[in-house]
């Protein structure tokens, strides 16, 4: 069966649970570099020759990598950790690109060594509490996610409510998802992700009518896809909404023909167990 995940800034494939991303960023997470976080500085202290060197460093790390060459990324974060040994962000994109390689015990390392300089930067906590998730740690996982949440300041609690509900619903607590991807929503009510997810949970708690608000939002907009519109027809057809069941399957079948879901949905196999999301 699949599932509905959710995605970082950098994709914006990555919105469902269980799909393949083409990148390591996963689930919400942050690009560590661009904050101006330089661990070691004292608060509004200015960044040292070093600093500022650490961090070119690592935004030539995140352009390999964004590009496809780790290894080469891997490279840079070596310098920028040659200028600064303490820098946090340096650290946690360390960690993001070796969890991207399949390299968890060296990700972990890295993620342990940026939380060991900054146990209070957000972005190192909800970039390993999604890691923690990924593997299915997630008592773990939400641990992070709430000392994220509890740092005071943080700009990007919407991205990490969205990570921690898609963690809550893996981990089979759809209640607790529902509760938190709704905090996400007042904060961002754009977000496509946030509503898609909102209203797969709630589509599974057998709340059509909410869930079609929320996805509603989503397939009025230039966010739709094949997987949105599928959801949307599910969720029509157990609200009893013929009207939008008819709309979307046709937009489904229109502008995504070969998709396996329009596939489905002009054979009339709106029970298929391999595209209904759980």
């Amino acid at each position: 069966m699949k599932r509905f995940v959710s995605g970082c800034a950098h994709s914006r494939r990555g919105w469902w649970l269980g799909l393949g991303l083409a990148v390591a960023l996963l689930g919400g997470c942050a690009a560590p570099g661009g904050r101006g976080n330089y661990a070691g500085s004292a608060p509004g202290a200015q960044p040292t020759k070093a600093d500022k060197s650490a961090r070119i460093r690592l935004e030539l790390a995140e352009g390999y990598y964004q590009r496809g060459q780790p290894d080469v990324a891997l490279g840079e974060i070596q310098h920028a950790l040659a200028k600064d040994p303490q820098y946090v962000p340096a650290y946690t994109m360390q960690a993001l690109i070796y969890m991207s390689l399949g390299q968890n015990d060296q990700a972990e390392s890295s993620f342990r060594k940026a939380l060991s300089l900054g146990p209070d930067n957000p972005d190192t906590l909800h970039n390993y509490g999604w890691f923690l998730c990924s593997r299915r740690r997630y008592q773990e996982s939400f641990r992070m996610f709430r000392r994220a949440l509890a740092v005071q300041g943080y700009r990007n609690v919407e991205r990490t409510d969205l990570a921690f509900g898609v963690c809550q619903y893996r981990a089979g607590d759809l209640a607790g998802a529902e509760k938190t991807l709704r905090d996400g929503f007042a904060l961002d009510p754009a977000s496509p992700a946030v509503s898609t997810n909102l209203a797969m949970v709630q589509y599974l708690q057998r709340e059509y009518s909410q869930a079609m608000f929320y996805i509603g939002r989503v397939n009025a907009s230039s966010n739709a896809s094949a997987q949105t519109l599928w959801l949307g027809v599910l969720i029509a057809r157990k609200a009893d909404d013929s009207a939008k069941a008819t709309l979307w399957s046709q937009q489904l079948i229109q502008k995504f023909p070969d998709s396996r879901e329009a596939i489905a949905a002009q054979q009339g196999q709106y029970d298929d167990s391999i595209l209904l999301p759980h």
